[in-house]
Order: structure tokens, then sequence, then C-alpha cells
């Protein structure tokens, strides 16, 4: 029986993130099928994408990526789907919802990994930033050093030097 060395030839797969209510990474695999790939969740927060397919008798082509799953992601929740060449991570994000002032209509969801001025959805036709007093009390002192600083420097420049 004569066995024949395997080759293989190691490659980065072209990889992009698509945000929506999922955070999508997607792969291009071209020429891979869904028995040539396999998806695992490790341990700590880990996904772990590998790929091996036959390109001839002796030559096998693969990969191997991991990610970090967000700490947002719901990772009971995390499916893969192949379509196409392209191999989809789906990582659904843990979403909370803000409370609402009596009789407003916005409804606004984001997620936790988020800034907190990155909205996610907002249910709304316009959304109005409410300035708080105390921040109000603030900008506007502020704003009264900035101008009496610049009165004095005005004054100091255009008056105090003149000849008489």
């Amino acid at each position: 029986m004569e066995t024949f060395k395997l080759y293989y030839d190691d490659f980065e797969p072209f990889c992009q993130w698509k945000e929506d209510e999922h955070a999508i990474l997607e792969i291009h695999l071209r020429g891979f099928k869904k028995q040539h790939l396999r998806v695992q969740i490790e341990e700590p927060g880990v996904v772990k994408i590998t790929g091996e397919r036959p390109i001839d008798g002796t030559l096998r082509c693969r990969f191997r990526k991991q990610i970090k799953i967000p700490k947002n992601c719901k990772t009971d929740e995390i499916r893969a789907k192949l379509s196409g060449d392209i191999l989809q991570i789906i990582l659904p994000k843990q979403t909370t919802a803000f409370p609402r002032k009596p009789g407003s209509t916005e409804c606004i969801t984001r997620s936790e990994s988020m800034p907190s001025n990155y909205l996610l959805y907002i249910e709304s036709s316009s959304w109005t930033l409410e300035m708080t007093t105390k921040l109000a009390l603030q900008v506007a002192g502020v704003l009264a050093v900035v101008v009496a600083f610049g009165a004095s420097a005005y004054k100091y420049c255009h008056c105090g030097h003149v000849e008489g």
C-alpha cells in the first residue's frame, strides 16, 4: 500500500465585520463546503474557525482564525451560516432599553459595549438633547470667564498703549 505525504497551503481568508442588530463576521472562502469547515466556541470567550479542503491528491489548503467574543454578545446564540463562498459568524448582541419619560414616544436600545452616545436604534421623528440645569450653569460659567478674559485682552491691546 502506497502512502502519500500531504502538503498544506496555509492562507489568511479575507474577513469583514458588519453591524446591525448582530455583529457579523463575514469570511470569504472560495471553494469551501460545509463539511470542510469547523466553528467552535473556546474558553475564555473565543470563537475558533478552521477550514481545510483538498486541492489535489496531496495538496490541501487550510486556514485558522480566532476572534474574541464581545462582552455584549449572547454566547449561547452564536451561529454560523455558509452561503455560497461566504461564511457568516453571527454574534447576537445583548441590548438594554433606556427608561422612557412618561408620555415620551422615543424608544432607544443600545449595546452595552458601545459608547453611550452611539445609539443603535431610535424610533421617533426627532431627537432632542436636554441639558441639565447643572451642566447649563457650568457652561454659562465657563463662557463668562472666556468673555471676561477676551474683553480684558482687547482692552489691554487697544486701549492700554495709547500715547497722548
